[in-house]
């Protein structure tokens, strides 16, 4: 009995920190209290199409609800019938996978290159973002870790003799780190206020422009679609390359081109 209660216990406190969180958002958001909201808008509550708008998933599917369209029965009658009918079209990058619909306008986006659907959960502004940061800071490293590994080297005695897998430790020990700590905490401030005020069309940005660099683009629109494509695919592939170097520099604690 004792265990039964405990458990009763803690069941109702899950279940009542969801919902005064739901309460809390929902008065906050409406300006209403719940049951003031139900004889305002009905039984399900007001269009909430705004929230879920930019999620690919959500788009013009049947897996989240944005406009009534007749009875769920109908709607979902309908997406299957048409899954059914309709034949798909398939990635080219990988063609044993559909076609990532919501990647279509995007630079790379005709490949359908999204093995892990990640776009259909999340609006791919964000996830192009996040590639691209991450691509060139993979590119950089790759080129820093062979020419670290070739013998360059800064000036300053603290630079010398020190391996690239040593490399970071040892920064940290000589107290230098923090300034480049500041100086990425400053560059990571500027793009996530980018990043917010592009997405929500505050500004007009692309995914990724740090308006530098530009200039140097091609004029003729298809070649500047090139250099990004080109950008998108050399980034991931030093990902790819960067991940490898480390794990092959860490494990046999050789350098390149680890011969």
């Amino acid at each position: 009995e004792v265990q039964r209660r405990q458990t009763s216990e803690r069941n109702n406190g899950r279940l009542a920190m969801m919902a005064i969180l739901g309460m809390m958002w929902q008065d906050g958001t409406f300006g209403m209290s719940p049951f003031a909201l139900m004889r305002e808008t009905g039984l399900w509550g007001p269009n909430i199409d705004f929230i879920i708008k930019d999620i690919p998933a959500c788009a013009g599917g049947s897996m989240c609800a944005l406009k009534p369209a007749g009875t769920r029965v109908a709607r979902n009658a309908t997406a299957l019938h048409a899954e059914a009918t309709e034949e798909p079209r398939m990635s080219v990058a990988l063609p044993y996978l559909k076609n990532p619909e919501q990647l279509d306008g995007w630079v790379g986006g005709e490949k359908g290159f999204d093995p892990m659907n990640i776009t259909m959960a999340l609006p791919v502004y964000w996830c192009r973002e996040a590639e691209l940061k991450h691509g060139r800071v993979c590119m950089l490293a790759t080129v820093g870790w062979i020419a670290t590994d070739s013998g360059l080297r800064f000036a300053g005695d603290m630079f010398q003799n020190v391996s690239t897998i040593e490399a970071h430790s040892k920064m940290v020990e000589a107290g230098v780190m923090a300034p480049f700590l500041a100086a990425v905490g400053v560059v990571e401030l500027y793009g996530g206020w980018l990043t917010i005020n592009g997405f929500e069309e505050r500004i007009k940005r692309d995914a990724g422009d740090f308006f530098i660099g530009k200039q140097v683009l091609p004029k003729d629109p298809e070649q500047e679609r090139l250099m990004r494509l080109k950008e998108i695919e050399n980034g991931r592939l030093a990902m790819l390359a960067f991940s490898g170097i480390c794990t092959q520099a860490v494990l046999f604690k050789s350098t390149w081109p680890f011969m």
